[in-house]
């Protein structure tokens, strides 16, 4: 593992354990940095703010967990996959989800999926042989991005129960019942 990997990932290590004692808008920098024992010029070399490495800490851990987005038949599976490793990683997600304003990784997330949902509607709609203009694909991506996004902080802000499955039987099921073939039956 690259030193800078080691340096982030002890930095994420740290804001964890950081954030079992305390809200993350309660932790600063120097926190994580007194903790981690580097100083505050090594954290603001890897990232810009706490959030910053938040959004590192998700996107190192859960990108493996999701790799199946891309597979057209198994792209729900990407957001099953994503659900249980939030609910193994609990207290940090419930946390980290429910901070809304800039930065906040729920914005960062409708952004990620915007760009998978693009991929994965394109793909389906050229497997039943139809052509998207730039406008519709952009405003499919950005209904199915919204719409999981939504979907899994609903999922967040309802205590994260074991449930997760039903929310995404049930969108399957509406959205096999949908007009236009957004997912390839």
């Amino acid at each position: 593992m690259p030193k800078t990997d080691i340096t982030k990932t002890a930095l994420g290590v740290c804001l964890k354990e950081l954030m079992k004692k305390k809200r993350l808008g309660q932790i600063t920098v120097k926190d994580i940095t007194s903790q981690c024992g580097v100083s505050r010029n090594v954290f603001y070399y890897h990232f810009r703010d706490k959030y910053d490495l938040v959004h590192w800490i998700f996107y190192s851990e859960t990108l493996p967990v999701i790799n199946t987005f891309s597979d057209p038949e198994r792209y729900l599976d990407g957001f099953v996959n994503l659900c249980k490793y939030m609910l193994q990683n609990r207290d940090f997600y419930m946390e980290v989800f429910n901070y809304v304003g800039q930065n906040s990784l729920s914005d960062s997330l409708v952004e990620s999926y915007f760009e998978l949902m693009k991929i994965h509607i394109l793909t389906v709609y050229t497997q039943v042989g139809y052509r998207l203009a730039e406008d519709e694909l952009y405003i499919l991506g950005r209904l199915e991005a919204y719409a999981y996004v939504g979907v899994i902080m609903e999922w967040v802000r309802g205590g994260m129960q074991a449930n997760y499955m039903i929310y995404f039987e049930k969108l399957k099921k509406i959205k096999a019942n949908l007009a236009f073939p957004l997912e390839a039956a």
